[in-house]
Parts: C-alpha cells; structure tokens; sequence
C-alpha cells in the first residue's frame, strides 16, 4: 500500500498557554527579514503571529513547511517570491493551514496579505484550515506542527478591551470570538483541550 491509498486526517488541536509552553519544541520559524521566515522540517513552531499570517503546507507524515509572514511593504512587494518559495519547499501538498491578520489601523497589508495567500492555497492545495482575522486588538496565536502526529498544536488568546485579562481559547466558544472565519478542511479534525469538536457541534465552521 503506497501513500497515495491513504486517506490522512491532520489533527488540530487548541490548547491554553500553560500547555503549549510545555510542550518540547524544535526549529523556531521568526518572521523578521534577515531570518529565515520559511522552514521545512519535521518538526517547527513560531510564536506571536498578530497581524502576521503563518501557517504552512503539508504530505502527512512525509514532508511539512512552516511560515511567519511579516504583513509589511517589503513582503507585500515580493508576494510572487514568496509563493514560488512556499510551493518549491513542498511541492504537491496534500494539506495546508493558514492563521492570522488583524484589521489594525498601522497595519495596512494584513487583512490584504492573508486575502492573498489564501486565494493562492485554495487554488493550489486540496484541503485548507483557515483561521482568519483575529477579531481584537490585543489577540496572538501561536502554533507547533510535528510530522511524525501529523498535528497542529494551537496556542490563541485575546482580550475584549484594555481593562479585561487576556483569556486562551479553551472551548468553541472561545475560538469563535477569537477569530472571524473559521473553516475546518474536509478531513481534518478539531480539538479544543481534550474535547474534539465535529461537524455535529459547530456544522457551519466544517467544509463539506
């Protein structure tokens, strides 16, 4: 039986800060241009995706690319590079996942630059998870993706305003008010914590 005959179905799984600070991490994706912000390996995590977009492609249990992408005039201009880099590292990806952007005044490539990647990924990638637009100021997502589970372990938080703390998705709910969009590809499966969230709990965030 060869790959192809496989149906793989990546897990995603949301878990609070606590957890995902102890979770054992390898291969740190930074998202400044004079580091690399594009890495294949079997294992990569980055942090502090805001108005940023991350994310990446993947063979499960093969082959996987993290990104970081700064949201700024430099990637905005060089968009077409970045691509042709993305699908060179991993050429024929089964599965891919975005994260990220923010609708913040100082921010103006953002919204734009996640819009763009995303209309690239669906065009050229089978399956997609989208999380789009961290819907307040003070949001962030982190993420871990390991080959070997084939899963993204998530890390997202927010705050509704300047006088409430910070809380991590930790229950659909939260993941709702966390971000816009939510589309769950066909295939993949969604955890919160412990719990996995299927198509019976939240129908409209799962691609038919």
């Amino acid at each position: 039986m060869n790959n192809n005959s496989i149906t793989f179905k990546s897990k995603i799984k949301f878990v609070d800060l606590p957890a995902y600070r102890k979770m054992e991490k390898k291969n740190y994706i930074d998202f400044f241009h004079d580091k690399p912000n594009i890495l294949k390996a079997k294992e990569f995590y980055t942090l502090n995706i805001r108005t940023c977009t991350g994310g990446g492609l993947v063979n499960p249990q093969v082959e996987a690319e993290g990104f970081h992408l700064w949201d700024d005039l430099v990637n905005n201009k060089k968009f077409p590079d970045i691509v042709n880099s993305l699908f060179r590292y991993v050429k024929n990806p089964e599965r891919g996942l975005l994260i990220g952007s923010k609708d913040l005044e100082g921010n103006p490539y953002s919204i734009s630059q996640f819009i763009r990647l995303k209309k690239v990924f669906l065009e050229r990638v089978k399956n997609v998870s989208l999380f789009q637009k961290h819907r307040y100021e003070n949001s962030e997502s982190h993420y871990n993706y390991s080959v070997k589970d084939d899963t993204w372990t998530i890390c997202s938080s927010y705050r509704r305003g300047e006088n409430l703390r910070m809380q991590t998705v930790r229950c659909l709910k939260d993941l709702k008010e966390c971000f816009e969009t939510i589309s769950i590809a066909k295939g993949d499966r969604l955890f919160i914590g412990k719990k996995e969230i299927t198509s019976k709990d939240c129908p409209e965030i799962f691609a038919k």
